[in-house]
């Protein structure tokens, strides 16, 4: 009698465990849902908003996208559409962009309207990826170690961007116009598997420089 006792005890207890198990996963996949967002489909078309103006904040919408606000010189974050051309608010500027499946975009608000930057999609783990967008008129820069030694991005026109895909260190990079040195960019250790972008604005004159890392 005690065996068959003991025996229904274990199975009630087994039964009642195997339920708050099941019910704490649930939990978790729901918390989990919450916190992150639906993966991006395959072949989706990703773009996000730098604020190139003095303006405190801007506003963009992209298609039927609201990314929010934007403070000046920064970068939103990232969003994905499906490929096809969108009508696009930022700021008080509107523009239609053309976005390609599997490509990266970074639409720039400047005084003139809305520069499309495409560039191919950074996906390795290995490596850092270094991008410059040179938004500095009547300029071809490179991005150069500080003692203009050696080159990271070479040869980009004003309104271009050029890419570099790097291993990870610590670096002090400056900004030239030819074998100009116009600044210094602010010191930033280059980690795995992130994008690195130097954002050009102002003038050669005066030029400011803003790291964005996504």
């Amino acid at each position: 009698m005690r065996s068959f006792i003991h025996q229904r005890t274990s199975r009630t207890r087994f039964l009642i465990c195997a339920l708050l198990a099941f019910v704490l996963a649930g939990i978790a996949v729901s918390a989990t849902a919450g916190l992150y967002p639906p993966a991006a489909p395959p072949g989706s078309a990703f773009v996000r908003v730098f604020n190139g103006t003095t303006q405190p904040k801007i506003s963009a919408q992209i298609g039927d996208k609201n990314i929010g606000d934007t403070a000046a010189l920064e970068a939103s974050p990232y969003i994905f559409l499906a490929p096809g051309t969108y009508p696009a608010k930022i700021g008080s500027a509107s523009s239609n962009l053309p976005l390609q499946g599997s490509k990266c975009y970074t639409a720039a608000l400047e005084q003139s309207g809305v520069h499309l930057f495409e560039q191919d999609c950074f996906n390795s783990q290995l490596k850092a990826l270094v991008s410059m967008f040179n938004l500095v008129d009547g300029t071809t820069l490179s991005l150069k170690t500080a003692d203009g030694s050696q080159a990271v991005v070479e040869n980009v026109a004003a309104n271009a961007s050029g890419h570099r895909e790097v291993n990870p260190v610590k670096a002090s990079l400056a900004v030239y116009n030819g074998s100009t040195k116009l600044a210094d960019a602010k010191p930033v250790t280059l980690e795995r598997g992130k994008t690195f972008s130097l954002f050009v604005t102002g003038s050669a004159s005066q030029p400011v420089l803003i790291w964005s890392v996504n």
